[in-house]
């Protein structure tokens, strides 16, 4: 901490951080004043985490000084030292929110007894603050997400170092995804808790569902260091980190929808160590690499619902792309090999565009011949979108899931149930929003609409008023 020691007598600044120092050898800084006047300037200069003003100094006391000081940096903690035993000094020193009131001389015992209580307290109020600031990450985040970044500059914090990391787990297995994360989760938050480096930091998940570190650190090398020695803990080149700065709240949030801009990068370049946002901004021909993760990407959701022919259309029409054949042969193949292999479990090792294609048919059909056969049994069917009604379920795709044509997969389900199945799809839908924003009444209506399987917050809007009566923002008011 940065301890503050007012007194007229050298002697007796000294003697108090000498005694300082012994309790706690090399763990705060110190600096003095010589009287009421200085001790105000130096607080205006930094405000110190601890003062201790002595009553009677030259030009301006130390009850004068705290009534400045108290103004100019509430979250100091202030003891009062006086060589009188006077009640009323003692009163109005606690009437002027001083943490202690102190006789001279000190001793040993009853200033370690003072200074531990005052960290204790100091330390339950950084952790307030910390959630604090959390929550308005969050919220903030969520409403720059629907209305824009406005209101993101009347948040307190004001001009800082601000960082923000994004972590992107990728792992077919969703249970395995949602382990790595909460771990991860976990002992980032405890890392930058203990961290006296780190002022403010809020750990969370975005709107996207990707993990999110937001702080305050001058240098925040330590922090990049202990998140890139976590991600080395799993080689298997699941876990991708990015990077960004700026002076804002407003600018750390931008950087933060940057970043999920060019995330797709880590398909093919090594982003197993934290990657700046700048630096990957700089990087030649972004655009043409960004568009081809994309693409890979499209190609790899179809595969992973069996959509066989889909693949096989769109790997066709990729085959006669020159664009996307020259960013294949200038990545990095290892790393979109792992990726692949992790995503889709089937091995890859293609050197050509095209045999690296066929490699992507030959994954597709083989995760649409491990899907389970089904005729036509309905509750297989409304089991399947129960389980995945927050990703696409249209009739397209459900339909070539069981084995069925669109048409008279719709046909039947309307048959057998006396109902369309897009309306089918629409109820489970709005039902599980209604219980998200019931259970959960600070969620965001962003948030809500992608977890039941809306890509359009204004479409689900529309929807789920239509639906109840009400608008999603009003449910449960």
């Amino acid at each position: 901490m940065f301890i503050l020691i007012a007194d007229d007598e050298k002697m007796l600044r000294l003697s108090l951080q000498s005694m300082l120092e012994e309790l706690y050898p090399n763990e705060h800084i110190y600096i003095h004043a010589s009287n009421g006047e200085a001790a105000v300037t130096q607080v205006r200069k930094l405000p110190p985490d601890i003062a201790f003003l002595d009553i009677k100094m030259p030009l301006m006391n130390g009850l004068e000084a705290l009534d400045l000081c108290r103004k100019i940096s509430p979250s100091t903690k202030w003891v009062i030292l006086s060589g009188y035993a006077d009640f009323e000094y003692a009163q109005q020193a606690i009437r002027m929110s001083a943490s202690s009131y102190l006789l001279k001389p000190v001793d040993l015992a009853t200033l370690k007894h003072v200074v531990d209580e005052i960290e204790i307290v100091k330390k339950q109020e950084a952790l307030q603050n910390n959630k604090l600031f959390t929550l308005d990450i969050i919220r903030s985040f969520s409403m720059a997400d629907m209305l824009g970044t406005d209101e993101m500059s009347y948040l307190p914090y004001g001009e800082r170092n601000w960082t923000i990391y994004q972590i992107y787990i990728d792992s077919q297995e969703k249970e395995r995804q949602c382990m790595l994360k909460h771990e991860l989760f976990c002992s980032i938050d405890r890392f930058c808790e203990e961290n006296a480096a780190v002022s403010y930091h809020a750990v969370f998940v975005n709107t996207d569902g990707e993990l999110c570190v937001v702080c305050d650190a001058v240098d925040p090398s330590h922090l990049t260091f202990y998140i890139n020695s976590k991600l080395a803990e799993y080689p298997d080149g699941l876990i991708s980190s990015f990077m960004g700065k700026a002076g804002s709240i407003e600018g750390i949030y931008k950087a933060s929808r940057r970043i999920s801009e060019v995330s797709d990068v880590r398909f093919v370049f090594d982003c197993r160590q934290t990657r700046s946002i700048t630096e990957i901004d700089s990087t030649a021909g972004l655009e043409e690499i960004l568009h081809f993760s994309s693409e890979i990407n499209r190609l790899i959701r179809n595969a992973l619902v069996g959509n066989q022919e889909s693949v096989r259309q769109f790997a066709a029409s990729l085959e006669q792309d020159s664009r996307m054949a020259s960013v294949f042969y200038q990545i990095s193949h290892a790393v979109l090999y792992q990726y692949l292999g992790n995503i889709l479990a089937q091995p890859f090792c293609a050197e050509s565009w095209s045999a690296f294609l066929k490699q992507i048919c030959l994954a597709a059909a083989e995760l649409s011949r491990k899907k389970p056969v089904y005729g036509f049994d309905v509750t297989a069917i409304k089991d399947f979108v129960y389980r995945n009604y927050g990703q696409d379920v249209s009739i397209a795709l459900v339909s070539e899931y069981f084995n069925l044509s669109p048409a008279y997969f719709s046909r039947l389900f309307h048959e057998r149930t006396g109902q369309k199945y897009i309306d089918f799809v629409t109820e489970v839908r709005m039902e599980n929003a209604k219980r998200i924003l019931s259970s959960s009444p600070d969620v965001s209506v962003r948030k809500t609409a992608a977890e039941v399987g809306y890509t359009s917050v204004r479409h689900f809007s529309k929807t789920f008023q239509k639906y109840t009566g009400m608008l999603p923002s009003n449910w449960g008011i």
